[in-house]
């Protein structure tokens, strides 16, 4: 196709509208194409063009006359025609998808029907350089293609005749797309060395570099931005979440400070900030910078889930809920129904709780975290088999998972299954060798099961020593332990002398319980005990629930 400029074209257009419509219909040439006619108005239309159905009549004219046949000339100048409008319509609605959400179904849409007429336009001979640059933006957006923008910005970047800042825009771009480190560096220094009054690039390089958790050398590439500018609000932002993934949360602080007096209305600092204070466990400053970002973003889902942590962790458990419920009216998060299950479970509505987390559980199916969290609340609310089913599938999903090793060990004690109890424990034990609730549960098993099988006086006595040294011999419960392990080795002498250790500490709540240990060993007999799910206790009040992850953003 010929190299025709734009304004060759409308100079054609005009000279060709000058003749009479009927002279058009009634040449030879008119009548060797069949699409003439479509062709005549699409110049009509083209001319007066002022609005996108307009241009949209003259593309749609336009594929008619090619469809329906025209001779080579006019051919070569509808498709220089077609391409041009083509190229008009995606410069009008690339102003919608730079305006408005990505993740808008109806902005996915017209960015479809862009990159659509951009292919098309590059797909003529000598296409213009702003289509490659056009069609690579589009695919470096989220749901694009990192492969095709790169190649489209790529060709952008082979035009002799761009500008530096167009060059470094492009460079800029390339480097967010690149699949190797160290090309995506040095597009962006190319940028930077462009346009080296522009502090854009520096903080897209930071960004970069902090999301390669390179985070020294994005803190020195913030300071290189707030050296030139010590009041760049964004820069100040950048440098405070650098700061926080350092651990540095005091020096974040002040940088969330210095940005909130550049701007007052930005959001982010007001989170960052109460995400911290949420996390060293000052509640009412957290839920106050949560606050301040709902005020200032109204219905934020983000906020709204972190202000429920921070209720629920101090004990706001109401107004926690709340949160909770609105957020879901908004969107059914799975880490809103999760909170809601935790909320829920420290209210004593375990059964509401449990009803939650296994529609949690089913939807995500492979996160361990879900299941054990599922398979406490089957143990809080006096469920041990299913609590059993739950640790077991989350076994099966790790191996060696200890927490759920330990906690299927301790629900296999307390229904009388010692020889699987004594499994599981050892199994934890190899995760962890020093964890002394593992080491003394694992010894009392082996020293007062009722079953012959099970008991192994000298593994005991070994594992109850560790644990009571690993306490330095304070702890009650761990001093019974060792003293059983004596009992059933034979050792009276011992056991009592541990026992009446036991005892002397004065446990107000195992206090009866150590009293008949010890006259049991004064008698020359061992201890012997097995739980089973009528002796267990009434359930026991949940426990403070873990502090979740940080909730997607």
């Amino acid at each position: 196709m010929a190299n025709w400029k734009k304004i060759v074209v409308t100079a054609a257009l005009v000279g060709l509208l000058a003749t009479s419509y009927d002279n058009v219909l009634c040449s030879k040439a008119t009548a060797e194409s069949e699409g003439k006619a479509d062709l005549f108005k699409a110049m009509e239309v083209k001319v007066n063009a002022k609005r996108l159905p307009d241009i949209n009549k003259v593309v749609e004219l336009l594929e008619a006359a090619l469809s329906k046949g025209l001779d080579l000339e006019d051919a070569e100048f509808a498709e220089h025609m077609l391409s041009d409008a083509m190229m008009e319509r995606a410069t009008v609605l690339m102003q919608v998808v730079n305006t408005q959400s990505i993740r808008n179904p109806k902005v996915q849409q017209v960015r479809r029907l862009v990159v659509s007429d951009l292919r098309s336009v590059l797909a003529y001979d000598d296409p213009p350089a702003q289509a490659y640059f056009m069609l690579g933006r589009l695919m470096a957006l989220p749901g694009g293609d990192r492969r095709e923008s790169l190649r489209a910005m790529t060709q952008y970047l082979e035009t002799e005749e761009l500008r530096p800042d167009q060059r470094a825009e492009a460079y800029a771009l390339r480097g967010r797309v690149q699949t190797d480190e160290a090309k995506s560096l040095a597009d962006f220094d190319e940028a930077v060395k462009l346009a080296p009054n522009n502090d854009g690039y520096r903080l897209i390089r930071a960004f970069f570099l902090r999301g390669r958790h390179k985070l020294e050398e994005a803190l020195a590439e913030v300071d290189t931005l707030l050296a030139n500018n010590p009041n760049d609000a964004n820069a100040l932002i950048l440098q405070g979440e650098v700061f926080r993934e350092l651990g540095r949360m005091e020096e974040a602080l002040k940088s969330f400070d210095l940005a909130t007096e550049q701007a007052p209305q930005a959001p982010s600092p007001f989170q960052n900030r109460g995400e911290i204070f949420r996390e060293q466990e000052k509640y009412e400053e957290a839920i106050s910078q949560f606050n301040k970002v709902l005020e200032l973003q109204p219905g934020g889902l983000l906020p709204l889930l972190h202000r429920a942590q921070a209720y629920l962790y101090s004990e706001q458990l109401e107004k926690a809920l709340a949160d909770v419920e609105q957020t879901l009216e908004k969107q059914p998060l799975i880490a809103a129904h999760r909170l809601r299950a935790e909320i829920l479970a420290k209210m004593d509505r375990l059964p509401q709780a449990i009803e939650e987390m296994e529609r949690v559980a089913e939807a995500m199916p492979k996160q361990p975290d879900l299941k054990f969290q599922l398979a406490v609340y089957y143990g809080y609310n006096q469920q041990p088999l299913k609590a059993i089913d739950a640790f077991s599938d989350l076994i099966a999903m790790e191996e060696g998972n200890f927490d759920a090793l330990q906690r299927r060990g301790d629900t296999y004690l307390n229904i009388g299954e010692h020889a699987a109890a004594a499994a599981d424990l050892e199994a934890a034990l190899k995760v962890k060798p020093e964890d002394t609730s593992v080491l003394n549960n694992l010894a009392w098993v082996l020293a007062t099961s009722p079953d012959d099988e099970v008991r192994n006086g000298t593994r005991a006595i070994e594992l109850a020593t560790q644990a009571c040294e690993l306490v330095d011999y304070t702890q009650p419960h761990i001093l019974s332990t060792l003293a059983a392990a004596c009992a059933e080795t034979g050792d009276f002498e011992s056991a009592i002398k541990w026992s009446q250790q036991a005892v002397d500490k004065e446990d107000p709540e195992h206090g009866e319980q150590l009293a008949l240990e010890l006259a049991s060993y004064k008698e020359k007999k061992p201890w012997r005990e097995r739980q089973t799910p009528e002796s267990q206790p009434p359930a026991q009040e949940p426990e403070e629930p873990a502090k979740q992850a940080e909730v997607p953003q």
